[in-house]
């Protein structure tokens, strides 16, 4: 584009946005306090070229503007090239409006406020070039105000405040436009369809209109790290860390003590030792805080492979209240205490009681439920290993359970042991985390809450 302002003032050179409401992705050449600045959006936040040059009324001045997805350039009577990268992860620009040379059409447009001037602009402009192709401003214009050829201009006639050419969206001509031109395939091969329309051929693993969507991120990129697995989103991926890591890509080392914290995907395998159910009474003690209504709190059944119905421990909040079971064999003793939540994000200690087929819930040493499992069995026969937060398959609970725990497990006590060590016992675990900063603290209080109860 070639200009020549008639006085030093901001002024609007080139415009065209996503939406006619100054939303989304857009697109402006200004001057700005006598400087050429190229302004773009293409829906990550805003990226800023601005020149050295100072613009002098009266002169020609040359602009060359190069924008390839998040990168452009820039470039003012032959200096050398301006670059700039915009921020996010955005690469494809949506331009719908028409392009406006010289102002806008302030009856139907609102310029985006990230613009910071909104004067038109007064002077002359000249040999515009778009993709490519020169373009006749006034006969490709659809619309346009108080403009004229500059051709015929008196030196010291100018531009009025409200000059504004308009080009349709598709200007070029369209006899002349190809739409594979601004290459808006990211990750494939680009085909007209027509002069408006093009189609996208993607690599594999993209997809979307403009195979802007990774949907093999896993094998493309291979994020987790330390072990972890990988499983393909949506435009996106996930991953699950194994015992000892953490973090979006399992990155980060997660030491385990006297607390685990879960997120509703994991589960913590614990010794089978630390749970043998040989005395004649049996007492368990653990401290927990959750906002979900719905989660596995701990497991203790039989091996993997088998699932037939059988003994079983387990704790877990269901419907957003704590529920004991236990089966000896004939059937399930199943124990909720419905006085009080306890998914509302507040620490609450659980002792669980067993004798023989006799046992009790008590909850925050206020509220005391009891039950009784069928048939005349007295111990209970578990073959597996412990579990905490969930089951790698939830087949093993045969049926009874569906969601892991979404929390933090703060103590677990076994009989007279106090606080455990958890991750001492871990054998194996995925998606688990540290949840407090000093596990210390609260163990000797439950420690003697036990003891009291047993």
């Amino acid at each position: 584009m070639n200009f020549n302002p008639a006085d030093d003032g901001d002024g609007i050179l080139v415009y065209c946005s996503q939406s006619e409401e100054g939303l989304g992705d857009f697109a402006a050449l200004i001057i700005k306090n006598k400087h050429v600045e190229f302004r773009y959006d293409i829906g990550s936040g805003m990226a800023v070229l601005r020149s050295s040059y100072i613009v002098q009324p009266g002169t020609w001045t040359y602009v060359m503007i190069n924008r390839d997805f998040k990168e452009a350039k820039l470039s003012v009577n032959g200096e050398p090239f301006i670059e700039a990268r915009s921020p996010g992860a955005a690469r494809v620009m949506t331009l719908n409006t028409p392009l406006y040379i010289g102002g806008i059409d302030r009856r139907k447009i609102t310029l985006n406020k990230n613009l910071s001037v909104d004067r038109s602009f007064r002077g002359c402009i000249s040999e515009l070039e778009v993709a490519s192709v020169s373009l006749d401003i006034l006969k490709s214009a659809v619309d346009m105000a108080n403009i004229e050829d500059c051709s015929v201009l008196h030196p010291n006639q100018t531009f009025s405040r409200t000059t504004l050419i308009t080009l349709p969206p598709t200007s070029p001509p369209t006899t002349l436009h190809d739409p594979c031109s601004s290459s808006p395939c990211v990750h494939g091969f680009c085909q007209s369809v027509d002069s408006h329309e093009y189609s996208c051929t993607c690599e594999y693993g993209y997809a979307g209109r403009n195979c802007e969507n990774v949907l093999k991120q896993c094998e493309i990129y291979t994020p987790c790290r330390n072990g972890g697995t990988c499983t393909d989103l949506h435009g996106s991926y996930k991953c699950d860390c194994r015992l000892g890591f953490n973090g979006q890509t399992c990155e980060k080392l997660a030491e385990i003590t006297y607390d685990v914290a879960f997120r509703g995907d994991g589960w913590l395998e614990l010794e089978r030792s630390v749970m043998t159910h040989e005395e004649e009474r049996e007492v368990l003690g653990f401290e927990i805080s959750t906002n979900k209504t719905n989660g596995l709190i701990m497991w203790h059944g039989q091996t993997p492979n088998d699932l037939n119905p059988d003994d079983y421990i387990s704790l877990a909040v269901v419907d957003g209240y704590v529920e004991y079971q236990y089966n000896l064999g004939s059937g399930p003793a199943v124990i909720r205490v419905t006085a009080q939540r306890v998914d509302d994000g507040e620490r609450h200690r659980i002792i669980l009681k067993r004798q023989g087929s006799d046992g009790s819930i008590e909850l925050n040493g206020e509220h005391t439920e009891s039950g009784v499992s069928d048939g005349l069995q007295q111990i209970l026969n578990t073959r597996g290993s412990v579990y905490l937060g969930g089951v790698p398959d939830y087949a093993m609970t045969y049926g009874r359970y569906h969601e892991g725990f979404s929390g933090c497990i703060y103590t677990m006590e076994v009989q007279d042991s106090g606080a455990i060590d958890i991750g001492e016992k871990a054998v194996r675990g995925k998606n688990v985390s540290p949840c407090t900063s000093d596990p210390t603290v609260d163990k000797i209080s439950m420690r003697g809450d036990l003891r009291r109860r047993f």
